[in-house]
């Protein structure tokens, strides 16, 4: 019955996020970005590795890049090259908070990609919160929590950034309508 309750009112919080303005800057496309954003579950370290050889290529090709793990503990650790949250940022309804989570959403990114293959609701609250002006996160019954969703079934996440790739090349486009 807890749970139920929980849930109601995630829901809720959730549901009244989305009422909020959105960003009103111009979208860019993914190879114009200058600002990158990029949630994603820290906890596993195979998968920590694969998001940080990613960030640093972003970097590579001249975008800057912040990034916010989250890790499914309580541990406080300091010895991470990026911001992170975990279970203590988390209140009773399952919405994160605290000054890290803050911070990164009220950050302007060009892109927020939430690097992760199934849906979370903490990483879908954060992504209705962010100022980001376009969105990018894994396939979602709320919809209105990214503005594209990524669906690779059962893949993992090196096939869920490349399915990702190939999508957001395809909205670079450079070319005018043609005339009829």
């Amino acid at each position: 019955m807890f749970k139920n309750i929980r849930t109601y009112f995630f829901r809720q919080s959730l549901n009244n996020l989305r009422k909020q303005p959105r960003s009103k800057q111009k979208p860019v496309s993914f190879e114009n970005a200058q600002s990158i954003g990029i949630l994603f579950n820290a906890t596993d370290l195979e998968t920590r590795n694969i998001v940080l050889e990613y960030a640093d290529q972003l970097r590579d090709s001249g975008k800057r890049v912040k990034r916010l793990g989250f890790f499914d503990s309580k541990l406080e650790d300091t010895n991470f090259t990026f911001k992170y949250f975990n279970l203590k940022n988390l209140d009773w309804a399952g919405r994160p908070g605290g000054e890290l989570v803050q911070n990164f959403v009220q950050q302007p990114f060009d892109w927020l990609l939430v690097l992760s293959t199934t849906t979370k609701p903490y990483f879908e609250y954060i992504s209705t919160m962010s100022k980001a002006t376009l969105r990018v996160g894994p396939v979602s019954d709320n919809t209105f929590c990214y503005d594209i969703m990524i669906d690779t079934g059962r893949a993992d996440l090196q096939a869920f950034i490349k399915q990702m790739e190939l999508v957001l090349a395809k909205t670079n486009t450079r070319h005018e309508a043609a005339e009829i």
